[in-house]
């Protein structure tokens, strides 16, 4: 057996066999996997096969269009049968949310060149002459959908890396796994002991016993699965052409035909976790015990529905394990705190997602990070509060939600394991009525029903019942002043000689050279996009304070502690939960802040984007002048023990002016007419940061990381441009609905030449807004573009561009002083 390799893939389900594929295509052949058993033996050959494009999530849709499109041509690369049934699919909808969930994916679809189409019940029942259409409003179709065999596609990807270079060893358990001083593996297997320069975890349902050995914990838990296949029917055997693939979202199964008759597969609302303690070392190529009681509820629908299932026997009852994250979506990159090391693992839909997410696993390796922003994905969207609890909790409710619709905030207020971090204030919140959705962990209010209203966000694509009283908040802050509580952040200190070398090496901007300065940074992917976010104020004593969004802190912490100089000039400690933050803003902030506070707050002594440390009511402050939301205002930086001190102070204080606590609705409510781009949907990484309209944060009179790249984009030119476009306020009035769901596609003349990234309605201007990604060579800013309009459910909305700032251009309330 070959003892040495640069990369070792530990698993032969599709996943780690599409890893390695992939990473034979970018050139690496020096490359290697190790299977416990044979190949497939895991989830990958009892799964279904079926091969959707459709999801809510349009990186996943690309990442399954790679899968699909991969699959339609691997026999023919690499010589090895598939079979692959393209046989089309629909989708049955019964409500009317259901139709306006179809439209946005079936727009979305057309940013990745897809096929996807809202069908009539006529044409339903043509597509699927055993549909029985009753209650059914509408469907959707695709016609690239459809099924495969798990084992002839793994197979075949395997035939293709053996072929390049790759060593494939089957019966190879690992058993011990050690990282040696140079950062290479020692990989311990009953063949011998492989040195490999990179790992990667594939291993399935058995990911965490290697995750174990390497010393840390995956957030996945396995589920069992059960579908049925029918005998076959006579009705089929008669047909020569197969059955399009059929889905039922709202009754939760899908059905196919499996040679002459049915494989029916539901999700049942009570799911049942697997080997919860540890799957059993004797399991293999198994099935577990079927139990259709727990499904018969759902298949009897479905014979009510297509009446030609009750026609045939069951014949096989299929109940396997397949793995579930917290969230539902896979576990794919790099692992927090530990180098050369990477996951590909917790599927639920392995087949549909395993060409794809092998292709983007073999570019994160190679090229540093995969073409798309894969976050979404990144295990390093857990923190420590997922524990093995909140994930066998979560992954049971997202098996019974398989079908949710794909509303923006639904998932985060979902009941299951709530409260695994809280602020301190987090119970003065809730009894002022909070709708609290859980953000990394961390429960945050998203809106404050007003009294008599029950605090439960009804979720809609449209305007729900969050937005009148989202507006209120927004007027409030406006008109008087508002509290927002911002203690999640992530929050770092930089100290020691080293630390602005360090930090100006990171940072495109300049890094601050005098006490109370403060900076916006965005440091760049390898590609020269925006990796993260971060503000940086210099303090008195000349260490650094920054500050990033809530979920990066696992990302951002990987990023500053693997740049740290070996040499110990820089020091560099996590402080997030130690601090607290609370933004006061409005016009009477300042009025507010004077009576607890005897610091002058004014412009000459406090000016705009600067910090100082106050005491604020007996509390130690850290106190910087700035506000997201576009109005005076000061983020009031403090130890976590004094929160609910300071908050205290702050209401009794400003109960003269109406201050009123506010959500994260109406942030962005707020930010959106200010021109505020947020790190994730406008600033990620598949836009370089010129891109993204951030060209004032980029400093080219000094080094960098990523500088290099960006020249080059300056002078090639920038392919796409971000621009803030205005949408028919009127008509989006009228159908109570804005782009704010993400990835709306934008035409002129009928062509698609651009995509909204975030968007919602400016509360305090009265028009609904969004950030836009333009592509330059189909459409000039600068121009009138008459005819252009933005599509948001089924709907084209005439739309114009406009400044990028439309509330206070001239920032003259944010530096007001009096």
């Amino acid at each position: 057996m070959k003892n040495k390799t640069d990369v070792l893939i530990m698993g032969g389900g599709i996943a780690g066999v599409s890893t390695l594929y992939h990473l034979t295509k970018l050139g690496w052949t020096d490359v290697m996997l190790t299977e416990k058993l044979d190949l497939t033996s895991g989830s990958t050959w009892h799964a279904a096969g079926n091969l959707p494009h459709f999801s809510n999530s349009f990186n996943v849709m690309k990442m399954q269009q790679h899968s699909i499109a991969l699959y339609a041509r691997l026999e023919e690369e690499t010589g090895h049968p598939v079979d692959h049934h393209p046989t089309g699919a629909v989708r049955l909808a019964h409500t009317e949310e259901r139709m306006n969930e179809f439209e946005r994916v079936v727009a979305m679809s057309k940013l990745a060149g897809l096929d996807l189409e809202m069908i009539s019940v006529e044409r339903l029942v043509e597509l699927y002459p055993y549909l029985n259409p009753e209650g059914v409003l509408g469907g959707l179709w695709d016609p690239a959908d459809g099924h495969i065999d798990p084992t002839s596609a793994t197979n075949a990807m395997a035939k293709g890396a053996k072929d390049a270079g790759a060593t494939i060893v089957r019966q190879n358990p690992v058993e011990k796994i050690v990282q040696k001083e140079d950062g290479r593996w020692e990989v311990t297997t009953p063949k011998g002991i492989i040195d490999a320069g990179i790992i990667v975890n594939a291993g399935g349902f058995r990911a965490n016993e290697l995750a174990k050995m390497v010393g840390h914990e995956l957030p996945m838990c396995s589920m069992e699965h059960q579908f049925l296949v029918t005998d076959s029917i006579p009705e089929l055997e008669g047909r020569d052409e197969m059955l399009p693939m059929l889905r039922d979202p709202d009754v939760s199964y899908y059905l196919r035909q499996e040679g002459k008759g049915f494989i029916l597969g539901p999700y049942e609302p009570d799911g049942i976790p697997w080997a919860t303690d540890g799957v059993p070392k004797e399991f293999g190529q198994e099935l577990l015990a079927p139990d259709l009681d727990r499904i018969e509820d759902i298949m009897m629908t479905a014979m009510t529905q297509v009446e030609l299932v009750a026609e045939g026997g069951i014949k096989t009852v299929v109940n396997g394990p397949i793995t579930y994250s917290p969230d539902g979506h896979p576990l794919v990159g790099p692992v927090h705190g530990i180098d050369n090391y990477f996951v590909i693992t917790g599927f639920n839909f392995g087949i549909a997602q395993g060409g794809g997410a092998g292709h983007f696993m073999a570019q994160w390796i190679v090229d540093g990070e995969p073409e798309l922003d894969l976050f979404e994905l990144d295990p390093r969207r857990f923190g420590d509060y997922a524990d093995i609890k909140y994930t066998v909790a979560k992954g049971t409710e997202v098996y019974a939600n398989e079908y949710q619709l794909g509303y923006a905030n639904e998932y985060a207020m979902r009941p299951a394991v709530r409260g695994q971090k809280k602020t301190p204030i987090y119970e003065s919140h809730k009894a002022d009525n909070a709708v609290f959705g859980a953000y990394f962990g961390w429960e945050r209010p998203s809106w404050f029903a007003p009294e008599g209203m029950e605090p439960v966000e009804q979720h809609s694509f449209r305007r729900g019942n969050w937005f009148d009283p989202v507006a209120a908040e927004c007027k409030n802050v406006q008109e008087n002043v508002g509290l927002l509580d911002l203690s999640p952040f992530t929050k770092f200190e930089v100290s020691g000689e080293g630390a602005y070398d360090y930090l100006s090496n990171i940072m495109p901007n300049h890094v601050p050279t005098e006490p109370g300065q403060i900076v916006l940074a965005h440091p760049l992917s390898p590609s020269g996009g925006v990796a993260w976010e971060v503000s940086i104020t210099m303090l008195q004593d000349g260490r650094y304070y920054m500050m990033s969004p809530a979920a990066l802190e696992i990302v951002v912490d990987d990023w500053l502690f693997s740049r740290l100089p070996k040499d110990g000039s820089v020091t560099l400690k996590n402080t997030t939960k130690a601090g607290g933050c609370l933004l006061i803003t409005g016009p009477n902030a300042r009025k507010v802040l004077s009576k607890v506070t005897d610091v002058s707050l004014s412009n000459a002594d406090f000016p705009w984007f600067t910090g100082q440390e106050i005491d604020v009511a007996g509390v130690p402050t850290r106190a910087l002048r700035m506000s997201f939301v576009g109005e005076l205002g000061w983020e009031l930086h403090h130890p976590v023990e004094y929160t609910q001190k300071l908050y205290d102070a702050l209401h009794e204080a400003g109960a003269e002016f109406d201050i009123k606590n506010f959500g994260l609705r109406a942030m962005d409510s707020m930010r959106f007419e200010k021109g505020y781009p947020v790190w994730g949907p406008d600033m990620n990484t598949e836009f370089t940061a010129l891109e993204s309209g951030l060209s004032w944060f980029i400093k080219m009179d000094k080094d960098f990381e990523g500088k290099d790249i960006l020249l080059k984009q300056k002078e090639a030119g920038f392919e796409n441009d971000m621009v803030m476009i205005e949408v028919d306020s009127d008509m989006a009035n009228a159908n109570k609905t804005d782009a704010q769901n993400g990835f709306e596609p934008l035409y002129l003349d009928g062509e698609i030449v651009g995509q909204c990234s975030s968007g919602g309605y400016g509360n305090r201007i009265q028009k609904s807004l969004a950030f836009a990604f333009i592509k330059t060579k189909k459409i000039d800013k600068k121009a009138e573009n008459a005819g252009l309009t933005v599509q948001i459910l089924g709907k084209h909305y005439p739309a114009k561009i406009v400044p990028m700032c439309n509330y206070d251009p001239k920032n003259e309330r944010i530096k007001a002083d009096d």
